[in-house]
């Protein structure tokens, strides 16, 4: 799962970019620096005629666990093999950015944080508004990992004790409003702290907590994915204080489905075919991973680790086996009580209104479990 800025501010983004979007200004927009993908790839994303029989499909991903099976599906060639023509992915600077195009009809489909998904969904004009058509995360990703020399209390402590370790510290976010921002206040919250009892800095992503975390410009950091959490404890010479999977979690932390399949609604109406090829190719990459599991981790840790952290890409694989594998749905499907509990989320961080979110509007038919 990635970052992806406020979820309101977002919203507003989306209600501008409901009208027709000039190819030129999409690329204005995206931009051509490291974090994104040439105007080639942007170009492919925006549409055109596919190759022989496969139909074009924009997919935007980012590098990391939670992106795994789209890295997978490029690498082994599942795009082609159900139809589809994905020559690479694009790589947005943000979420809010995927949801911009996903809503302009720039891209097709994308996994993604599922509280913005369901923030973007509540604040866009039907048919152009994302539906979620899998849960690829059922749990939650988040950590928060302290730098060398942080004074936290040992492993058995409580998760109480843990987040009261952090009271008058400096906590790295990507950004404020960010996911890793509101489940750091979810966590001091269920901890019976406030927000105030730390100080929250915006650091950005991975590559930027490293640094901050060294130079102690911040004491700790929320990460993101459950790869970053182990990568950036072991490049900083730091510790994992929290996973927020652990069970001595509260439920509300521990217990969510972080990372959802998300496409546009007007191609879920309209194109419903195509949408069940791509997450056939989804499905197909989550059977290589469970059956090819050494060839899995070499693909993980050259992809998302710098091909540096063997040893991570390795356990994040068996993770993915025992701990994610089994609480998947046939094809990703959804069940409505997720839903019903993810809204729940994304009320109390204020995404959300009350009723915004139904599973009816939210989640086509055939994605239903």
């Amino acid at each position: 799962m990635f970052d992806s800025g406020n979820s309101r501010s977002a919203a507003g983004g989306l209600q501008l970019l409901n009208g027709a979007v000039s190819r030129r200004s999409l690329l204005k927009f995206v931009g051509l620096g490291a974090a994104a993908v040439g105007s080639a790839s942007l170009l492919t994303a925006c549409g055109g005629s596919g190759k022989g029989d496969l139909t074009k499909f924009g997919v935007a991903a980012f590098p990391g666990d939670s992106f795994f099976i789209d890295t997978a599906n490029l690498a082994n060639k599942d795009y082609a093999n159900h139809g589809l023509d994905v020559p690479k992915h694009l790589t947005p600077q943000s979420g809010v950015q995927s949801y911009q195009l996903l809503v302009a009809g720039a891209i097709d489909g994308l996994a993604s944080d599922t509280g913005l998904l369901m923030a973007t969904h509540a604040n866009s004009s039907e048919g152009k508004r994302p539906v979620l058509v899998g849960f690829r995360t059922p749990e939650t990703s988040y950590g928060i990992v302290t730098g060398e020399g942080f004074s936290a209390p040992p492993a058995s402590a409580s998760f109480e004790e843990k987040m009261a370790s952090l009271k008058g510290k400096k906590v790295g976010v990507t950004s404020v409003g960010s996911g890793s921002d509101l489940q750091l206040k979810l966590a001091l919250e269920l901890a019976g702290m406030k927000y105030s009892d730390v100080t929250a800095l915006a650091v950005g992503t991975t590559a930027n907590a490293i640094p901050n975390l060294k130079q102690k410009r911040v004491d700790a950091y929320v990460t993101v994915q459950w790869t970053s959490t182990r990568y950036v404890a072991k490049e900083t010479g730091g510790s994992v204080l929290l996973d927020f999977a652990e069970q001595n979690v509260p439920a509300k932390l521990r217990d969510q489905a972080v990372l959802a399949v998300a496409v546009r609604e007007e191609m879920a109406q309209q194109k419903p075919d195509l949408v069940k090829q791509w997450m056939e190719c989804q499905w197909d990459a989550h059977h290589w991973i469970l059956e090819k599991p050494e060839e899995a981790a070499a693909l993980l840790n050259k992809s998302a680790l710098g091909d540096s952290s063997p040893e991570i890409a390795r356990e994040y694989i068996e993770h993915y086996a025992q701990s994610i594998a089994p609480k998947l749905q046939d094809m990703f499907k959804v069940k409505k009580e997720t839903v019903v509990q993810m809204a729940g989320v994304a009320q109390s961080f204020g995404s959300i209104k009350k009723g915004q979110i139904t599973y009816e509007t939210l989640v086509p038919e055939f994605a239903r479990a």
